[in-house]
This record gives structure tokens, sequence and C-alpha cells, in this order.
């Protein structure tokens, strides 16, 4: 096996990073450095980075059936892109790079994103008829009257052919200094059934610009209840995403 697929697979980081570590000198094998991307390295072969050794643990053996990730901005939704080369799977370790996603981000957008090996899992999180609702934190260039926009997004705006609606529209609980009451430039968004780029879709149709635009939750799974840096991922459960079954 080449060595960066290796030492992803060891868990030292995406084939990118680890990458990086080879050309920097940082990987031994066998006492060597090794600097070589093409050099093939066996199971038995002694791996060091930074002369710590590393080895194959037998729980890194085991996946996780779901993993939350914090996407970046500048990233997009997808295992390859012929025009893109940064991808999520580009941040993520040799072990995930088969996973799923459970519904997109769009290159600019950022957040919350849920990947799996459970189809049956994929299947829960983004089947309309199960109503799984994701709430985002918008951004804007301008504060808006945010009432009259809420009362119209949960009506529905019509764009490309499509009535888009929001579940709930509130100020998202940032107030900018010298913001006019009932104005706000953050708002809080929940979609049952998100299409594509909807809230985006949405805001352009009246005429609001969106700076940033961040999803903050999936199902009962919040960023806010626990810390995860943009980039980074974490295992979670079935049940922290959806709730406990119905008894």
């Amino acid at each position: 096996m080449r060595i960066n697929a290796f030492l992803a697979k060891l868990g030292l980081g995406s084939r990118r990073k680890v990458e990086e570590l080879v050309l920097a000198g940082r990987i031994k094998v066998n006492g060597s450095t090794i600097t070589d991307l093409s050099f093939q390295v066996e199971d038995t072969d002694s791996i060091s980075f930074d002369g710590k050794s590393v080895q194959m643990e037998e729980e890194s053996l085991k996946r996780p059936k779901i993993i939350a990730f914090n996407k970046p901005p500048g990233y997009l939704t997808s295992h390859e892109d012929k025009f893109h080369e940064n991808t999520i799977f580009s941040l993520l370790p040799e072990a995930f790079q088969k996973y799923n996603y459970a519904g997109r981000l769009d290159l600019d957008s950022r957040g919350l994103l849920l990947l799996s090996i459970d189809g049956d899992f994929i299947q829960k999180v983004t089947h309309p008829r199960n109503k799984i609702d994701k709430e985002y934190i918008i951004s804007l260039k301008q504060p808006v009257a945010w009432k009259p926009i809420a009362d119209e997004f949960m009506l529905g705006v019509r764009e490309g052919g499509e009535t888009l609606r929001a579940l709930a529209v509130k100020p998202a609980g940032v107030v900018p200094e010298k913001t006019p009451p009932g104005f706000t430039s953050y708002l809080s968004i929940i979609l049952k059934e998100g299409k594509k780029r909807q809230i985006r879709r949405m805001c352009k149709a009246k005429e609001m610009v969106v700076l940033d635009l961040y999803r903050i939750r999936i199902g009962k799974l919040d960023l806010r209840d626990f810390v995860l840096e943009e980039g980074k991922y974490k295992v979670v459960t079935e049940e922290q995403v959806l709730g406990k079954p119905a008894s």
C-alpha cells in the first residue's frame, strides 16, 4: 500500500494532510525517513511519526456508523469533482472516504453535516416523510424588518417555478449595535424539507444578500451543545440525531 494511503488508514489525517507529513520528512519506515509518496508500505513495517511509533489499533478498524462533520466554507459536499479538488472528503481520514452524506451544504455554506455507512439512517434523515427539521443561522448584509420576512417565508416564496417554505423564522439572538428595534441582520431559519439552495433562493427573491449561511442543527443534534471545530468530525449515535424511538 502507498505510504499516504497507509498513513491515512492509521488515522493520521486525510491523504492530502499525510502527504504533507511525508514531504516534510516527519515519517520514518523501519528507521529510515521517507519522502517519496510512491513508497510502498507493508503491515509488518515499523512506522514512526515525529519519532513516535504509530500502529494500527484494533479499535481503528471498527468504523463508526455515523459521524458529525463541521463543514468549512469553500469545500464541496461531494466525493469528487473534476472542477474542484476541495471536497469535504479531502478533510476526512481514509476510513470515511466511502461514507454517504445526509443532505448537502453548498460550496459557500458551512456547518453541520451527517455522514454514515448505514443507508437506512441516511434515508431516515433525508426522506421528506420523516420531517427531520434543520436549523440555519444566516447573516445578512443589511438589517431587515424580520417579522414581515418571517411571515412571507412561512407562507411561501415563489422562485424558479417552486414554492419555497420555512417552518419557522425568528431573530437568531445576535443583536449588532445600533440596530433599530424590530430589525436584525441575523435570522434563524428552520426547514422541514430543504430544496437545493433553498434559503439563498428565498433571500434572493426578497432582495436580501446573504453573507454567511451556517447549519447549526439537524434533528436533535445541535452544534451549540458541544465543541466541534470547522473541518473536524465527531462520532455520534442515531439517538443523538433522531431522539429515542417511540415505545
